[in-house]
Formats: structure tokens, sequence, C-alpha cells
């Protein structure tokens, strides 16, 4: 090959000839590299969109965890107050007390007798 060409008037046909397959193929090589191009654009664009999609499939994923997990806390901490509720109802002093109260109208009559008694004998 030639590095230069020249395209004067006096350029044989075949010289001419030879140019216009050169280019011819120069361009037919920058129609193949712009394809590839496209193509590697094109495939690049459907990963960024797999890509995206998944990161959005583990973003709601991980949010649902998160609300599973919240449900399952309240829901646990429910259950703990209602045993304490439970376990306080069954110590000796809440027994006791579930005891007494239906007894205090009548304790309290009597402690009042009783003070009204000892009033009398000390006057």
């Amino acid at each position: 090959m030639e590095d230069k060409v020249s395209l004067e008037k006096n350029c044989t046909t075949t010289e001419i000839k030879e140019i216009n397959l050169k280019l011819d193929f120069l361009i037919d090589e920058v129609k193949s590299i712009r394809h590839d191009m496209k193509e590697l654009q094109s495939h690049n664009t459907d990963k960024l969109y797999q890509l995206d999609s998944r990161f959005y499939k583990v973003c709601s994923d991980l949010q649902s965890q998160l609300y599973k997990f919240q449900s399952e806390f309240y829901s646990g901490t429910k259950d703990v107050s209602k045993e304490l509720k439970e376990l306080q109802e069954q110590t000796t002093y809440s027994r006791f007390i579930d005891k007494i109260v239906p007894l205090t109208p009548a304790i309290m009559i009597g402690g009042m007798v009783w003070l009204m008694l000892i009033a009398i004998l000390l006057d």
C-alpha cells in the first residue's frame, strides 16, 4: 500500500478504483464499529436494567423483612406485657389484696364500731 494517494486528474482508473476500494473498506469498518458500539450499549443497558431490578427486589425484600420484624417485635412486647400482668396477679401480695378488697367495707365498719366502743369506755 502506498502511504500517499494523489487524486489528480491524471490518475488512472485503476488507482481510482483502488482508492474507492480502500474507502469502501474504511466505511464498512466504521459502520461495523458503530454497530458493535450500539450492540455494546444495548447490552450494557440491558445489564443495567437487570441490575436495577435486582437491586429493587433486594430493597423490597429487605423492607418486607423489616415490616415482619416490627410486627413480630410488637406482638412479642404485647405478649410479654400480658405475661407480666399474669405474673403480677400471681404474687402473694396481689392474692392478698384480691382477698382483702371484698372485705374492706366490713373491716371499716368493724373498726368504726371498735373506735366508738373505746370512746364510750374512755368517757
